[in-house]
């Protein structure tokens, strides 16, 4: 786990709310470890801008416990299809979320109206899939 610490280091806010991986390209220590980071427990907002999570990143996001509390979460240029759609809209986890923005994804109107219509993402105020 020292990778991805390294990786979060001064990226992450010293209240331990904000992190922002802008084009850290986090492929190199995967999505699924920093969704396993206990450290990003109190996170409120993530911003993963242009690191190539694809649905596998999508998915951990989706699936993490550690990510409970985030309510801003900026996945553009990711290269998410309708799968991760599925996955961010099935999330049980992602509850807190009140925005999510998917600009520059590869997700169809198939992806767009299962979030749109997500019986998960309950407080969700702000959905972006165009610039």
């Amino acid at each position: 786990m020292a990778d991805i610490l390294e990786l979060i280091g001064e990226r992450l806010s010293k209240d331990g709310q904000v992190l922002n991986l802008k084009a850290q390209f986090i492929r190199e220590v995967g999505a699924r470890k920093l969704a396993e980071c206990e450290e990003l427990s109190n996170l409120r907002a993530l911003d993963l801008t242009q690191n190539a999570i694809g649905d596998d990143g999508a998915k951990a996001i989706a699936e993490s416990p550690h990510l409970s509390k985030v309510r801003t979460l900026n996945l553009k240029s990711n290269g998410i299809t309708d799968i991760g759609a599925e996955y961010l809209a099935n999330s049980t986890t992602l509850k807190s979320l009140k925005s999510l923005q998917l600009v520059v994804n590869d997700i169809s109107e198939k992806g767009e109206k299962l979030l749109i219509n997500s019986k998960s993402l309950t407080s969700l105020t702000s959905l972006k899939f165009r610039v």
